[in-house]
């Protein structure tokens, strides 16, 4: 089972209810958040996520709990082989779920593809921006929107974050439009065990990383929250 639910937050009331989903210490995080945009982000994605789990383990949402690993990536306590990921910009919150192989996603809006191109150079590798340089100028900043979902969600997969040097592993594109990766020895990875995705959903760009060497469907479902 694979598969890609979204939000958007905007749907999503700030009432009792929803507050509710938080324990004492995310609400102390949640008031952290200045920005009001930021602060309704979290809360929704508390939502979702509990929400989701939730169902999907056959619990209640308030019993869903979560630990982090060594690099802080968020796991479910007590363990258990469902795996997730959450991604979350303005307008769009994405979770992705596998109970067989370890999950990750990232999403941007389409608009920001310009600012990221203008990143190019401190964030991808060398094999990247060469392709990168190659394309026709009016292809560039998607193919940077395109490369750095798809770098988040590896990294975020391999549950390490930034401790994964950006450069030590390349996104490579097939004519038929198959996306492969290509990993250094220093990451200790083989890039032939993992699929990628990307989508278009409305304003924003998902990819999606899966640890899946044979090919896996993912359902795409909007979630239905409280």
């Amino acid at each position: 089972m694979q598969r890609l639910w979204w939000i958007n937050p905007e749907k999503v009331l700030e009432t009792e209810a929803t507050l509710a989903f938080l324990t004492h210490e995310e609400r102390t995080q949640h008031l952290r958040f200045i920005p009001p945009l930021k602060r309704h982000e979290y809360l929704v994605t508390r939502v979702l996520l509990k929400t989701i789990l939730g169902r999907t383990l056959g619990i209640p949402a308030a019993a869903v709990q979560f630990t982090t690993n060594q690099w802080g990536r968020p796991e479910l306590s007590p363990p258990s082989p469902l795996r997730f990921n959450v991604t979350h910009t303005e307008g769009l919150i994405a979770l992705l779920l596998s109970d067989q192989h370890e999950v990750g996603a990232d999403t941007e809006r389409i608009s920001r593809a310009p600012r990221l191109l203008a990143l190019a150079p401190n964030v991808f590798a060398p094999a990247e921006l060469s392709d990168l340089a190659a394309l026709p100028t009016e292809q560039q900043a998607h193919r940077a929107l395109t490369l750095w979902t798809l770098k988040e969600s590896y990294i975020k997969a391999r549950g390490m974050g930034l401790a994964l040097a950006l450069d030590g592993f390349a996104f490579r594109f097939g004519t038929d439009g198959a996306i492969h990766l290509e990993v250094e020895p220093r990451l200790n990875d083989d890039g032939a065990r993992w699929q990628f995705e990307t989508r278009t959903h409305g304003e924003h760009l998902i990819s999606t990383a899966i640890s899946a060497p044979a090919r896996v469907e993912v359902e795409v479902k909007e979630a239905l929250l409280p």
